[in-house]
């Protein structure tokens, strides 16, 4: 569950307002006048997790909650670029730089809505994962303030 009881509360404002979804609010006001404090926060709290659970460039502990599930697959988002097309091979020797286990890190990306594959090719999607209520309390920040400006190219 998000900390920032102030933060959840203007979503949930922001929502009530505009009729939009959880994460799309998320996202609107991360993208507002308070942009740089909640981009700093999320990325401190993002690199917090990673240190955590990278080292040297490696995945050293499975992260058993989803919340830091999700920070590493946003680290290994970050290894592809968006608009272009990768094959199932080459996103395994992508992924295998930083993880054993590259077929599940390779599933979870897909079904957590940051990559799309079709026919053997994979791909980042253009728009960040809508996500329901319930899930999206259990994804970091750093998702909502950093993902859309990466999947538009501008990381």
């Amino acid at each position: 569950m998000t900390k920032d009881s102030d933060f959840k509360q203007l979503v949930r404002e922001r929502m009530r307002e505009t009729g939009q979804n959880y994460t799309a609010a998320r996202a609107d006001l991360a993208s507002g006048p308070h942009r740089d404090e909640r981009w700093l926060r999320a990325q401190s709290e993002h690199q917090v997790v990673i240190d955590r659970f990278i080292r040297d460039g490696r995945l050293v502990q499975f992260p058993a909650r989803r919340k830091a599930r999700a920070s590493v697959l946003l680290h290994l988002v970050s290894l592809f670029q968006p608009k272009t097309t990768y094959p199932e091979v080459r996103v395994n020797d992508t992924l295998h730089t930083v993880v054993e286990d590259h077929a599940f890190w390779r599933r979870e990306l897909v079904n957590y809505g940051y990559l799309r594959r079709e026919a053997g090719q994979y791909w980042l999607a253009t728009e960040p994962p809508v996500r329901p209520a319930h899930m999206a309390q259990e994804i970091p920040l750093w998702e909502a303030v950093w993902l859309p400006g990466h999947l538009r190219g501008e990381s």
